[in-house]
């Protein structure tokens, strides 16, 4: 009897302690985003993909980079390095996304995949629309971003 009540007393820590973590991670998450909101044409909430990890981050564009952050990490791309910009159903591996689109950045050999949610995909692609190859120097020179070069 006292064995069952301390595995569910375990149970009832381990599930606190992960909403207390998720909590925690949301908050940093919001920290960045607040940070970015004004140096940043836009902001939001994403996942990046990395392999078979799905990262949550907070995701800003600024007039010169694409930045990508959560407590974990802090990384960003020159929007003059990106080649191609696409928005997609499926990953790279060919896995479907349930919710939300793919964002997938190229950059020379480099590819990043974030998966955005739907309420913010339309945004996303009014500030920075996709783009094959031959458009990419118009990434770089920012006339899609609103930007005078």
């Amino acid at each position: 009897m006292v064995q069952a009540f301390l595995i569910v007393g375990v149970i009832a820590i381990a599930l606190l302690t992960w909403s207390l973590l998720r909590r925690f991670a949301d908050d940093s998450l919001q920290q960045f985003t607040n940070r970015r909101r004004d140096s940043s044409r836009l902001v939001s909430r994403g996942e990046f993909v990395d392999g078979n990890r799905h990262l949550p981050v907070a995701l800003a564009l600024s007039p010169s980079a694409f930045y990508y952050e959560n407590a974990g990490m802090q990384a960003s791309v020159d929007l003059e390095l990106i080649e191609e910009i696409e928005y997609e159903n499926e990953l790279s591996t060919g896995h479907t996304v349930g919710e939300g689109r793919v964002l997938r950045l190229r950059c020379f050999s480099q590819t990043f995949e974030f998966i955005l949610p739907d309420e913010t995909l339309a945004q996303w692609k009014s500030v920075l629309p996709a783009q094959r190859h031959q458009a990419a120097g118009k990434v770089m020179s920012g006339e899609l971003l609103g930007r005078t070069a």
